[in-house]
């Protein structure tokens, strides 16, 4: 039982910290998407490449938003393990 709860807790850790990397990735790509509209915006870019550049914000979005349901699915199974969530 001891190694099941530290092996929960590890993964938690792991969890939070794809999380945080996730929410860094959603930071660059809005940077560049922004950017990449400003060239837009003075015809130094195709629309082709500003699309991309929006496909991109939007996966970096799904990314984290997966990170984060992983991180609070890891959290739940944890907080289960120590008896703080009670199985229903």
């Amino acid at each position: 039982m001891k190694r099941d709860i530290t092996d929960a807790k590890d993964n938690f850790e792991n969890r939070l910290k794809v999380f945080q990397l996730r929410e860094q990735n959603v930071i660059t790509a809005t940077n560049n998407y922004n950017g990449s509209n400003e060239r837009y915006k003075l015809g130094q870019i195709t629309s082709v490449k500003l699309r991309q550049a929006q496909l991109n914000l939007l996966n970096a979005k799904t990314s984290k938003n997966l990170a984060k349901y992983n991180a609070k699915l890891a959290e739940s199974q944890l907080l289960q393990l120590i008896g703080q969530l009670l199985h229903t």
